[in-house]
């Protein structure tokens, strides 16, 4: 009788723990197939996170490009048109120059005619002065030489007569 209690008493023990081991092994699966799910969500969850915060942050990027250009492109257009208008200023100013320069060379050359007339006449008037002096020392030598000659001429006849 103890021994078929033992027995039925072990057979029962073995019974409750393969039940209980049954359960614990469903609780088991269970808590590892809820763990993977909350795993799985949690995952799902960052992983969404991580696309949201990147469409962000692309769509932050982009709209601080877009006016990053947008002020790269006036300050473009700014800085061509201050370029612009020294161009135009210096432009200007060379042909103001230019034409300043150009008036004060055909002055200089306008006076570089006329002295040059001056001198000129003035040469002329010197030549023509020259040439009524050489002209008037001319005929006074021309008639030196005939008074001289005809004194020689009438002494040389008056000498023929004598002898």
């Amino acid at each position: 009788e103890y021994m078929a209690a033992r027995k039925i008493q072990t057979k029962w023990r073995s019974f409750v723990w393969r039940q209980d081991f049954v359960v614990y092994m469903a609780a088991r699966k269970i808590q590892a197939n809820w763990r993977a799910a909350v795993c799985r969500d949690l995952y799902l969850h960052q992983i969404a996170a991580k696309i949201i915060q990147t469409q962000w942050r692309t769509y932050v990027c982009r709209k601080e490009y877009v006016q990053y250009m947008a002020a790269r492109k006036i300050q473009r257009n700014w800085r061509a048109a201050i370029s612009r208008d020294k161009y135009i200023y210096n432009i200007a100013a060379n042909i103001i120059q230019s034409m300043w320069r150009s008036s004060i060379c055909r002055q200089k050359f306008l006076l570089f005619i006329s002295a040059r007339k001056i001198q000129s006449k003035w040469r002329s008037y010197m030549c023509r002065q020259d040439y009524v002096s050489f002209m008037a020392a001319r005929t006074i030598q021309s008639y030196w030489r005939a008074a001289v000659c005809r004194a020689v001429y009438l002494d040389n006849i008056a000498a023929k007569i004598i002898q």
